[in-house]
């Protein structure tokens, strides 16, 4: 039964840590008080824009408006949304829902959060279900009533409401992914 405590607060850390990873992702996305190391001229095919572009925190940052301009491109906010089309036909980019956690991540971040998502969450949270699943069949074949193992189908109910919450972050990630490609 310790064992089983022991997986259910080790599932539960896991979630608690994952989540709070998207509220700091949130919090760390801004530019406010970042590093920076400089103002630079920002030059596209030979035309010098007046606006400036800098380098924060060792990533440059540069005026879209000014380089889609450059580049004969039209730009079109909406929402927290910036789409760039280089074309004459206007076809949306993929959004990704405003309330998906991913939303603003890097590309190596969303990797990242969605390996720890796999191997560390689902996976584990799966085969601890898959055993309890196979004891409530065990308590069946033995002829138990229900009420007898009454915890043990709640746990396994725990365990399917953190699997589908896991398959939800995953599929969220994946389209926030999706969007960067």
């Amino acid at each position: 039964m310790k064992k089983v405590a022991y997986i259910a607060g080790g599932i539960l850390i896991g979630f608690v840590l994952s989540s709070s990873a998207g509220a700091f992702a949130d919090s760390a996305k801004s530019l406010v008080g970042k590093k920076v190391s400089g103002e630079y001229t920002v030059v596209v095919n030979g035309q010098k824009l007046t606006d400036k572009g800098a380098i924060i925190d060792g990533k440059a940052n540069v005026p879209v408006r000014g380089i889609s301009e450059a580049l004969g491109a039209d730009i079109k906010v909406s929402g927290k949304t910036i789409t760039v089309n280089t074309s004459d036909t206007t076809t949306e980019a993929p959004t990704v829902e405003a309330s998906n956690q991913y939303t603003g991540m890097s590309k190596e971040s969303i990797e990242q959060s969605l390996n720890v998502l796999k191997t560390r969450i689902l996976a584990p949270t799966q085969e601890g279900r898959d055993k309890i699943a196979k004891e409530i069949e065990g308590y069946k074949a033995a002829g138990m009533e229900p009420e007898d193992y009454e915890a043990r189908t709640k746990e396994l109910a725990t365990y399917d409401a953190d699997i589908a919450q896991a398959n939800t972050d995953i599929a969220q990630a994946e389209a926030a992914l999706a969007a960067l490609k």
